[in-house]
């Protein structure tokens, strides 16, 4: 697989894991919004913190690239979005 075509294959990949992300208001003590949590729930310990949706949403993006690449280095099962995206190799 050429680099091209394995950052187009993370890319739809991350697209698609942030479709089934959920975003959560995180308020302090007051009831005040203050920020934003992102997390996907098929990707344990990856989530992110924004101060917006938006942020939030592009922060979980960087995270779960990262998820994905360690997990693949260290062998780790990844949630397949899309049948045949992200091809662990062991």
């Amino acid at each position: 697989m050429t680099e091209t075509s394995s950052k187009h294959q993370l890319e739809s990949w991350l697209d698609a894991a942030l479709v089934g992300a959920t975003l959560e208001e995180v308020c302090d003590d007051d009831g005040d919004l203050v920020g934003w949590w992102a997390e996907n729930s098929e990707c344990p310990g990856a989530s992110a913190y924004g101060a917006t949706p938006d942020e939030a949403r592009d922060k979980l993006r960087e995270v779960l690239a990262g998820w994905v690449e360690l997990g693949q280095e260290l062998g780790h099962p990844i949630p397949s979005f899309r049948e045949g995206e992200i091809a662990v190799t062991a």
